[in-house]
């Protein structure tokens, strides 16, 4: 079975950008975004 991947859109981006900003973990943004915390 082989794996697909997909990169961030630009809105993924802006939100991983304003989460960070607002001090969230890269696991709870990774969690509303449905990825790996790796991704982030």
């Amino acid at each position: 079975m082989q794996r697909t991947y997909e990169h961030l859109s630009a809105e993924e981006r802006g939100f991983i950008m304003a989460m960070k900003q607002q001090g969230e973990s890269a696991r709870a943004i990774a969690k509303a975004l449905h990825r790996a915390p790796s991704t982030i």
